[in-house]
């Protein structure tokens, strides 16, 4: 196991100098922008959906609408995840920003691929992280689980050790996080042929990188403008 997690993607020499955790984050990274190329979908189905429903209410921002939009991103976002970084990752062994990087998921102190069952375990409850990171926001951001279960199951503090979880064992730089944990697995170098993304396909991803960025930002501005006014109203002194 060990003289697995020390092999360096015939692709890329370089990479030997940086560790498997530097090699974490930057895939990390990657994926994180992916899921804004899949924000960026979801949004602007759901946009198209609003615009031509608009012929018969002729109203097409509203709060409301604008929640729309970032809610049918994290859908999309998040059925993303579950497939990247779940049933992807544990039938090929990686998800995109991991084959980028050269790196493998394999069942911990066994470095075989963890299958699709225990990929799925560990893309859920990556999605289920992300969603109560973003309940975290203090501002009342829709949530999938915001949007799908009771208002009496809504736990504030679930939010923030969702964000904790997601965020500690990145800022410390452990070997294993939360995910890890739950699906039994861990993460290494990968090797041979096809240890890291071609050069081409590389090129094509940073586009869709660009594309997703400008996606997320346009939607955040939009729910931004209908927020802004809400933002600066404190409290009268009589």
């Amino acid at each position: 196991m060990n003289d697995a997690q020390d092999l360096t993607p015939a692709s890329d020499v370089g990479d030997e100098e940086r560790t498997v955790g530097d090699l974490r984050r930057s895939a990390l990274a990657q994926d994180v922008l992916l899921f804004c190329v899949a924000f960026t979908a979801g949004a602007l189905v759901v946009l198209v959906a609003r615009i031509l429903g608009s012929a018969t209410t002729g109203d097409v921002w509203t709060l409301g609408r604008s929640d729309g939009l970032l809610l049918g991103g994290l859908v999309a976002g998040e059925l993303f995840v579950l497939w990247n970084n779940g049933l992807r990752q544990g039938v090929r062994g990686h998800s995109i920003g991991k084959h980028r990087e050269g790196l493998r998921v394999v069942r911990a102190g066994e470095g075989s691929p963890t299958g699709a069952a225990r990929g799925l375990l560990r893309g859920l409850a990556a999605a289920v992280l992300i969603d109560l990171a973003v309940a975290a926001v203090p501002i009342g951001l829709p949530t999938v689980l915001r949007s799908a279960t009771p208002d009496a199951w809504h736990l504030g503090f679930a939010a923030y050790l969702g964000l904790l979880a997601l965020l500690v064992p990145l800022l410390l730089g452990m070997h294993r996080g939360v995910l890890d944990r739950v699906a039994g697995t861990e993460v290494v170098r990968a090797h041979g042929d096809d240890a890291a993304t071609s050069v081409p396909r590389r090129r094509a991803l940073v586009v869709l990188d660009a594309v997703g960025v400008v996606g997320v930002l346009t939607v955040c501005a939009a729910q931004l403008a209908f927020m802004w006014p809400l933002l600066w109203r404190w409290p009268g002194l009589f």
